[in-house]
């Protein structure tokens, strides 16, 4: 079949127009390209690649490091918060009654090594005139100051919150018994009422004296405050009275304390199971005392605190001879900026022996205490104690303490004689310590203290010793 010419002439001029368009693309001739230089750019940019995920799995690492670490805190919290939610539960189940119970204490070993002699191993407070045939050092372990508490929540009456605790410990003695020294006998140390208001609390029970709140810290001394004997009104004392509390909007809170306390001398019991009258129950008086205190709430858990207190005592040692006893205090509480604090307490009086103010009896005799000629002459004391505490970090702390009672008669001639007394007597009794508290964890406690020990007897020269203390305990 034959092609129609229009149609011939219409290819032709296609292709006509297809090789011209075509003819520039085909006389252009392509750049070099440097092929080595983009490889060699291409290999740096690896390198770098790979050391930026180096770096990025280092970093992965770490942060699951973290991530471990924190995890292991959370659970170890979260199983310490399930055992005491759990602990409340069975406690309200056991309880004798339908309010809350609650066990807690804490668990103490302590190794303890002694230069000189003293009037306690394992918690010295004064020390003794050392003979030939005692030895120069000793080193004793002891458990004795672990602590028991028992604490109750009760009903709420109006408006006020109630609740108590007792403690006790293991530091009243020894049984007469081949295992004696390690089968320690329980003692009572504090009892503690208390009816909580929003302004105004009242509370009672056996407690240090309200108007002598503070104590240093230490953990190789929880038998006893630290600095007991030596500066530190701390004795536990069967007490009662009122607390009130007045905040001034930019200023602080105003406390203001009054009640009675058992006019204790520091007598020793007349007998192992009855009870005799001390001197100062003899008067048929309680006695009286009151504190007035100002503190301030800082950021955190420090706070500034100035209070003062003062406390009266009379005290009938028989045949007509009485004595008019009486304290003041001063304590204090101060930061020294994000991580110090100092804090201390002073006194003055007179026969205060009861207050636990010295390693010493209320008063003095002339002569034996039977006969109605001798004379009883009251025993002026002064002292104090003082302490820095250091922050180290969230878990250590430092302190470093000291203090110091002195006391002689206010009157009389010739020799004096202490009545019958289990404490030692001392009419100067100076003591000064350092340690260090380790808290890596809420409830677990890792200690190291040493203590020193300054003593004037009624009779010799002055002697010294001292007392290296390494604690281990567990809060529960």
């Amino acid at each position: 079949m034959q092609v129609p010419f229009r149609l011939r002439r219409a290819a032709v001029l296609c292709l006509g127009c297809v090789v011209l368009l075509t003819m520039p693309a085909f006389a252009q001739t392509p750049a070099p390209v440097d092929v080595a230089a983009q490889i060699a750019a291409l290999q740096r940019a690896i390198e770098t690649l790979q050391r930026e995920l180096a770096t990025s799995h280092q970093h992965t690492l770490e942060l699951e490091t973290q991530l471990r670490a924190l995890r292991a805190e959370l659970d170890e919290e979260r199983d310490l918060i399930q055992a005491e939610a759990s602990t409340l539960d069975q406690t309200k189940v056991e309880s004798g009654s339908k309010y809350r119970v609650r066990l807690s204490g804490l668990a103490i070993t302590h190794v303890s090594m002694t230069t000189g002699a003293v009037d306690g191993t394992d918690l010295p407070l004064i020390a003794r005139a050392r003979d030939e045939a005692q030895p120069g050092h000793t080193v004793t372990a002891s458990a004795r100051q672990t602590q028991v508490g028992i604490s109750v929540f009760g009903p709420e009456v109006r408006g006020l919150r109630t609740a108590a605790e007792v403690r006790f410990d293991f530091f009243a003695g020894f049984p007469s018994a081949a295992d004696g020294l390690s089968a320690a006998i329980m003692r009572l140390r504090t009892v503690s009422l208390a009816a909580e208001g929003t302004t105004t609390s009242i509370r009672a029970g056996q407690e240090a004296p309200f108007f002598s709140p503070l104590s240093p810290t230490s953990v190789a001394s929880t038998a006893y405050p630290a600095l007991a004997a030596a500066g530190n009104l701390w004795t536990w004392t069967p007490q009662v009275y009122v607390e009130h509390r007045r905040g001034v909007p930019g200023t602080g809170q105003f406390v203001l304390q009054g009640g009675v306390l058992d006019p204790l001398t520091g007598e020793s019991p007349a007998s192992e199971y009855a009870r005799q009258p001390t001197a100062g129950e003899r008067t048929g008086w309680l006695a009286p005392a009151g504190r007035l205190a100002w503190h301030r709430q800082l950021a955190g858990d420090r706070r500034v605190s100035v209070g003062g207190g003062a406390f009266s005592s009379n005290q009938d040692w028989g045949l007509g001879r009485r004595i008019n006893g009486w304290a003041l205090t001063a304590d204090a509480e101060v930061p020294l900026g994000a991580r110090l604090t100092l804090s201390g307490e002073l006194y003055r009086g007179t026969a205060m022996g009861g207050l636990g103010g010295g390693a010493h009896a209320s008063v003095l005799f002339s002569g034996p205490a039977a006969l109605a000629t001798t004379r009883v002459h009251a025993l002026t004391s002064r002292g104090g104690w003082a302490q820095l505490a250091w922050r180290v970090s969230p878990v250590l702390r430092a302190h470093i303490a000291g203090g110091l009672d002195r006391s002689h008669p206010d009157a009389g001639l010739g020799p004096l004689t202490a009545p019958d007394t289990d404490v030692p007597q001392a009419p100067r009794n100076a003591s000064a310590f350092t340690n260090l508290v380790w808290q890596p964890r809420s409830n677990l406690l890792l200690s190291a203290e040493y203590r020193r020990l300054w003593t004037t007897p009624l009779a010799g020269p002055a002697v010294t010793a001292g007392h290296l203390t390494f604690g281990f305990g567990i809060a529960f």
